[in-house]
């Protein structure tokens, strides 16, 4: 590669999520609040177009992750004006539901803030480039690169203006190779590098990780200014009483609702279909009453991950570090992740601080940053529901039994590792599976899932090299259609993929919204994702 595509920087993030912008922005300021003469370079490469077009929660933020990143002047300056000021539990059934009068404390969330994720995200971003970070949207990184040792020392990006067929078009741009003393990869969950390096490195946790895919709009209501803050979290309907599933409402201004529904990837049916259940729960009639009238504005999915404690993987390597969701730091009873990825950047940059003053980024440095990871509330939180998620994969009150003795005993019971399969396994074949169409009818607050990709705003160059791949197509005709009914129609919460006539399955990757869930769902692991170039894919602003 010529010498004008190498650049060389001290310490390169890999992804502009919380995690990664929380560590740039401490390590930052702890090296000039403790008065070095030179700061390192830090460059954080986003492969969406812009800050936050690829992020996407809930977003109910606990604001302990705030401390040690933010000052308290920032923190009253967060772009997320809503404070939560009324919620409510409900368990519900397919035509009413039941207000659940009592619920552990570290469930509740009155006064937290609520809202936009991407705002807060940009808003963290702009804090980091005051304090000199380099940050650059549009440029995927797709390889890490290692030298003779094995020890991570960069990353390449991809290249921009290939066609299909692999040629160079008039626009192309070469990769660049982006050399650095380590990498912070904050890539978010099922992350491309991220699964590739825990493969090849062997840093894989107790057990490999479990996910739920996650589906949200934003609606336009009619104003309902007594109602900004109130919130509702629900389980139950539409999910079966084997699927760990969800829902959330969320009324963020007076006229705008956010409503989202998750559903577990170890479910079993090979007719279900999470965008269409997603649907079902909007048509309920508790959450209907928040919604009807309204008209949605915003859509994405993405994925969540849940398998806990037990999936957690080695954080640290040999010149690398890993943040956030990549590393699986979300608490699977609360379905929050945002505080806790803050904590893993605040902790990733203190320690990154103190080998820039040692002048040593060796892996006996770096190991410190798992040791202060430990050592954080969040930490404590998932330890404390670490068979939570796995114990509701037996069923809706096993889960329930689960997190009551998970609350009473912080943990200690059950003393077990509860097993969970991995999410492709266990699906029932066609013949073993509901028949029920889980269809309902298409109207203004419950469209297809064509329509609601368009809401997303998602874009890709057509004519570019297809990053879902289908690794034997055969087996698509002779093992899955036969037995599952091809599943992967269903699961896609934006509708990648359809049934050609001579039964071949036909990719359609300009719709993806990057969420996974076709190559973490596909029964045969016979889907690989890859990444489109940069810039490509949701354009999420209010997410």
């Amino acid at each position: 590669m010529s010498e004008k595509n190498v650049i060389e920087t001290d310490v390169l993030c890999i992804g502009a999520g919380v995690a990664s912008l929380s560590t740039a922005l401490v390590l930052l300021r702890r090296l000039k609040a403790k008065g070095a003469e030179k700061l390192p370079r830090v460059i954080i490469l986003e492969k969406g177009r812009n800050i936050g077009s690829h992020i996407l929660s809930g977003a109910v933020i606990d604001p302990s992750g705030f401390e040690g990143v933010l000052t308290p002047e920032e923190i009253e300056k967060i772009p997320i004006p809503t404070k939560v000021k009324k919620e409510s539990f409900q368990m519900l059934t397919e035509h009413s539901s039941m207000p659940i009068p009592w619920m552990p404390r570290m469930m509740h969330t009155e006064g937290f803030p609520v809202g936009s994720l991407t705002k807060f995200v940009i808003y963290l971003a702009n804090l980091c480039e005051q304090e000199g970070a380099e940050i650059y949207t549009g440029f995927a990184a797709t390889e890490l690169i290692e030298d003779e040792n094995g020890r991570i020392i960069g990353a390449r990006t991809g290249p921009k203006g290939l066609n299909k067929n692999r040629e160079k078009k008039s626009n192309y741009l070469e990769s660049e190779t982006i050399l650095a003393k380590t990498v912070v990869l904050g890539e978010g969950p099922a992350g491309v590098l991220t699964k590739r390096v825990l493969a090849q490195k062997n840093m894989f946790g107790m057990r490999r990780q479990s996910f739920a895919v996650g589906i949200k709009e934003v609606i336009e209501v009619a104003p309902h200014p007594d109602r900004v803050g109130e919130i509702m979290h629900t389980f139950g309907y539409p999910s079966d009483m084997h699927t760990y599933g969800g829902g959330f409402v969320y009324q963020v201004a007076p006229n705008q609702v956010m409503v989202g529904f998750v559903y577990g990837l170890d479910y079993t049916s090979a007719t279900a279909n999470p965008h269409k259940l997603f649907r079902k729960y909007k048509a309920h009639p508790v959450v209907e009453e928040y919604i009807k009238g309204g008209k949605a504005v915003a859509y994405g999915a993405k994925m969540i991950p849940e398998g806990g404690f037990y999936a957690v993987p080695e954080v640290y390597n040999d010149g690398l570090l890993i943040v956030g969701d990549g590393a699986g730091l979300v608490d699977s009873l609360r379905i929050k992740g945002v505080h806790i990825a803050m904590m893993s950047g605040r902790v990733a940059g203190e320690t990154l601080a103190e080998c820039w003053l040692k002048e040593d980024f060796s892996k006996n440095e770096l190991k410190h940053y798992e040791e202060r990871l430990k050592n954080t509330s969040g930490w404590q939180q998932i330890k404390r529901v670490r068979n939570v998620r796995a114990s509701f994969s037996k069923g809706i009150m096993a889960g329930v039994m689960s997190a009551g003795f998970a609350w009473s005993t912080y943990g200690a019971f059950p003393f077990w590792q509860v097993p969970i399969k991995r999410d492709h396994e266990g699906m029932k074949t066609l013949l073993e599976s509901s028949t029920d169409d889980w269809d309902i009818p298409i109207s203004p607050l419950s469209m297809d899932r064509l329509t609601d990709v368009f809401l997303s705003g998602t874009k890709h160059e057509e004519d570019q090299p297809c990053h879902i791949h289908i690794i034997d197509s055969n087996r698509c005709i002779q093992e899955c259609l036969p037995k599952y009914g091809a599943p992967c129609l269903l699961f896609c919460p934006a509708r990648v993929y359809a049934l050609e006539n001579d039964n071949h399955i036909h990719v359609d990757f300009s719709n993806c919204l990057h969420c996974k869930t076709c190559q973490i769902k596909d029964p045969l692991q016979n889907i690989e994702w890859t990444l489109p170039q940069g810039g490509d894919g949701p354009r999420y602003t209010r997410m």
